[in-house]
């Protein structure tokens, strides 16, 4: 048990593990200026060397312990120290790294500076891994080599520096905007709503009448499958004509005596009832000697 519970934990932080690598791959650097005469100040009022590093994820990620340096050859020169808040970028921001070679001043103070013909890379916290590197190009004073786009796209020397904000800045007109521009009373987006609900609707009727019409079709071929065949529907019909008015009437007058009688007798079975009726019949008359003798119950 105690085993299975060792295995769990050393999943889960190398689970870990591999996220916050994961999150670190998405770290760029975006820009720099080697000679900084009257651009950026830091915090004690210096202008000095700095590099831009850009989030491009959507989420948070901590570049403590991974590692800034000058030199292919030495990977681990600056270390972002573990244990500050400042590491921590949030997503699609921008962080500035101060190379002004005294790291004393800071965590994001590095201990190096750059020359042109080096280049800049930013390792990963396994110090192996690099996950980004540029080289520095010949600038002028105040002159700052940054992407086309944050993150992505190709270096150029920038009109304007940039520093802890986006390379590209978006002044076209937006759609919205556009729209209301051409349409300013939102004739145009009502009638086009309209079209849209009253064209779903006569979709919809259309599809739902091939259903019905299939529905319909196919339920005329299964009763046409189970009908008898010709031979018995004729040999019915025959017998039908057969059957003449006679027969009709013998079976109608069958089910009007059995009818009968099933009401003059109770529902028990082999009971018979009989209502006793008083009749007087004159002796002078043959016809008594004819009937049929009644039962005489006998009552005690």
């Amino acid at each position: 048990m105690k085993q299975i519970k060792k295995l769990v934990v050393l999943g889960l932080l190398l689970v870990s593990f591999g996220a916050a690598a994961q999150q670190q791959t998405a770290m760029r650097i975006n820009e720099f200026m080697t000679i900084n005469t009257n651009d950026l100040q830091n915090e004690y009022g210096v202008h000095g060397q700095w590099i831009e590093l850009f989030n491009s994820s959507y989420g948070t990620v901590d570049i403590s312990g991974c590692y800034l340096t000058n030199d292919p050859n030495n990977l681990k020169k600056y270390m972002f120290p573990k244990g500050d808040l400042i590491t921590k970028i949030k997503p699609r921001q921008f962080v500035i790294i101060w190379a002004d070679g005294n790291p004393t001043n800071g965590t994001l103070y590095t201990n190096f500076n750059f020359a042109p013909g080096e280049e800049l890379l930013f390792v990963g916290g396994d110090g192996k891994t690099i996950i980004d590197r540029v080289k520095v190009p010949d600038l002028q004073e105040n002159q700052s080599y940054a992407r086309t786009a944050d993150g992505k796209g190709e270096w150029h020397i920038a009109q304007h520096t940039t520093a802890r904000a986006a390379n590209i800045t978006h002044t076209e007109e937006t759609k919205s905007q556009k729209m209301a521009r051409i349409d300013p009373y939102g004739w145009i987006m009502a009638l086009t709503a309209m079209s849209v609900v009253f064209t779903a609707l006569v979709l919809l009727y259309l599809i739902f009448k091939q259903i019905g019409n299939a529905s319909i079709r196919r339920s005329r071929k299964k009763t046409a499958a189970s009908n008898a065949p010709e031979a018995v529907k004729a040999a019915v019909a025959a017998a039908e004509e057969a059957t003449g008015g006679e027969t009709y009437a013998a079976i109608a007058m069958a089910m009007h005596l059995f009818k009968e009688e099933n009401d003059a007798h109770d529902e028990e079975s082999f009971v018979v009832t009989l209502s006793h009726t008083d009749r007087t019949y004159s002796p002078w008359s043959s016809k008594i000697y004819s009937l049929r003798q009644l039962p005489q119950i006998k009552r005690k």
